[in-house]
């Protein structure tokens, strides 16, 4: 049986290495404000991230001023991107070189007086209770101990704040089925650690039974079909166009957004934690 030390332990050799494994170019660390995609990962725009990004901005309510925790921050465009917009941010990761990366990155961009980062447990948080106007995170919930974590975030929310997550979704059987089959043949990456899962109803109902406050989940843009693209013979202009084409159909039919790989998860405390 897994120990919490053994995945954890894991986990930050995993995305040390991720992060030595990329060249840091100082203009794809570099983000400006208002820019949505992340360079680092530009195939995140042919899915609509800039979508999901000002999403997760318009639920939290961003103002200036306002004391926000991204967990997981990974190498830290989403922390930057929520200083541009005025908050005070902080960051925080398993993975110490990742945080190495976000430190520059904040930097390069001019907003290290807004963004501070820390090598932090996510599921032991090492922040005040009721001291957060806000959390959010990009990629993170599905590599965590759900339980945990929304324990956490109802600890460290005021009464009232909100969270919201980009997250990797497994409600379409046929997109969960194509990522246990397919990474690592006919040209496809593995990119993801062994101790993550996409986030299913059963893990949701999870989240609802521990946190104190209302769990939701929205779709911004439905990114179904358009996960062809890593195939070589869908990599073509034509093929994605038609594909997005089709996701955007899907998007109109009502239950449709429970197809998409990505979705929005959002937490938002109500009342005293119990």
């Amino acid at each position: 049986m897994k120990t919490e030390e053994t995945v954890q332990v894991r986990e930050a050799h995993f995305w040390d290495n991720v992060a030595l494994k990329k060249p840091l170019m100082d203009e794809d660390l570099r983000v400006h404000p208002g820019e949505a995609h992340d360079r680092m990962m530009p195939w995140l725009a042919e899915f609509g991230f800039g979508d999901f990004t000002e999403a997760v901005t318009d639920h939290l309510q961003i103002r200036p001023g306002m004391r926000v925790l991204d967990i997981g921050c990974g190498q830290g465009f989403l922390s930057t991107y929520l200083a541009h917009r005025g908050a005070e941010v902080l960051g925080c990761d398993i993975s110490p070189r990742s945080i190495k990366t976000c430190e520059r990155r904040a930097c390069l961009s001019g907003v290290s007086g807004n963004a501070t980062f820390k090598v932090m447990d996510c599921e032991a948080l090492e922040i005040d209770s009721e001291s957060l106007d806000a959390v959010t995170g990009c990629f993170v919930l599905h590599h965590l101990d759900l339980k945990k974590v929304a324990k956490e975030l109802t600890r460290v929310l005021k009464p009232g704040a909100r969270s919201a997550f980009i997250e990797t979704m497994g409600l379409n059987p046929a997109l969960m089925a194509a990522r246990a089959l397919l990474p690592g043949k006919f040209g496809i990456e593995k990119a993801s650690s062994d101790d993550e899962y996409p986030l299913t109803s059963a893990r949701i109902d999870l989240l609802r039974q521990n946190f104190v406050g209302q769990v939701g989940v929205q779709f911004p843009q439905v990114v179904f079909l358009r996960m062809g693209g890593y195939l070589p013979f869908l990599r073509g202009g034509i093929a994605k166009a038609v594909l997005a084409a089709m996701d955007r159909t899907i998007a109109r039919i009502p239950g449709g957004g429970r197809l998409g790989y990505y979705g929005m998860v959002t937490m938002d405390r109500t009342g005293p934690a119990g």
